[in-house]
């Protein structure tokens, strides 16, 4: 009897232990991983206390050009959830540093491996693809982030997948989601109304991928300097381009900041039109230091330099709460 009372302590005692280690298992913070310091933002918002999030990509960097750092192999090895744009835009640093490591897990494709990009219509996608002219856009415009109501499905495929793979925290999560949605569905309305009366402004930007934000706003896409992805323009092609603003009267030039201005600064002397370099990642430019400011600092201000150079009345100031109330319900 004595045998047996000391073998059902032991065994209580074991269990209680295996019990402890277990909820500091599922205690611990997770450790994940993203490839761009927007997705970085996302992913704190809906899981907050329980990530520790590390981002490959600095906001200032050309996501085309990151050069594959050791660092890069820490973190991935070290990480239990990997989270990316897809449609292949970490195509220049992410592949190769998976293949360097030995984790089955975070590969694409497999169980801790989340693509964003899953309830996105590619916008610009080619007839007919030849990497050989070295097209960087093989799916279409990747550069999914720069549109609000991408962000929410962005935001939303974090959630699920992350919850698939945490289900013990993912009724936690869920107010946190809902929430961080809501404040982007708001801002995307705050957006709506500030660019209202811009609509039709026309504009070229530097690297092909800007669809998703001239289609929400209304705005002409004349354009692009680069004559495909990642492929620096030919003599032809800059008269061409100079041709056609000219003909269509476009007058705004928007690059984005991570590329030289000679260019732009050329075009604008030719036709006579205004370079207005813009952010093109969260932490890009001071003023963007989360998601949302990344918006509202890029959609604002093409529609702030659209205003002035074709003389369109400046954005009416917000309502403040007192004018709305007095206003009545919209319908």
């Amino acid at each position: 009897m004595k045998l047996k009372n000391l073998i059902l302590r032991v065994i209580g005692g074991v269990a209680a232990t295996l019990c402890l280690l277990q909820a500091q298992v599922n205690a611990a913070p997770i450790r994940v991983v993203t490839s761009t310091p927007d997705l970085k933002d996302m992913v704190e918002n809906v899981c907050g206390e329980d990530v520790r999030v590390k981002s490959l990509m600095v906001g200032t960097e050309n996501h085309h050009a990151v050069p594959m750092k050791p660092s890069f192999l820490r973190l991935l090895a070290d990480c239990d959830v990997l989270v990316v744009n897809g449609l292949e835009y970490e195509h220049a640093f992410l592949p190769g540093a998976l293949m360097s490591i030995n984790k089955q897990t975070i590969q694409q494709g497999a169980s801790h491996y989340i693509d964003t990009s899953q309830y996105i219509k590619p916008g610009e996608v080619p007839d007919k693809v030849d990497l050989s002219l070295g097209d960087l856009h093989p799916l279409g415009a990747s550069h999914i982030h720069i549109e609000p109501g991408n962000g929410i499905l962005m935001t939303k495929t974090i959630y699920e997948k992350m919850s698939t793979l945490y289900p013990d925290r993912a009724e936690r999560w869920r107010p946190r989601f809902e929430a961080y949605v809501r404040k982007i569905y708001g801002k995307l309305e705050e957006l709506r109304e500030y660019c209202k009366g811009t609509e039709g402004i026309k504009m070229i930007f530097y690297h092909p991928g800007w669809c998703y934000l001239t289609e929400r706003f209304g705005w002409n896409l004349v354009g692009y300097v680069e004559v495909r992805a990642g492929i620096e323009p030919t003599p032809s092609h800059l008269q061409q381009l100079i041709e056609m603003m000219k003909g269509r009267g476009c007058k705004l030039i928007c690059p984005e900041m991570c590329y030289s201005p000679r260019i732009p600064d050329y075009l604008a002397k030719q036709v006579g039109a205004k370079v207005f370099k813009i952010p093109h990642h969260t932490k890009s430019l001071p003023g963007c230091d989360t998601y949302l400011e990344f918006l509202d600092v890029l959609i604002k201000g093409i529609a702030d330099a659209g205003r002035e150079v074709y003389g369109l009345p400046k954005a009416s100031p917000p309502a403040t709460a007192s004018q709305s109330s007095a206003a009545g319900p919209q319908r």
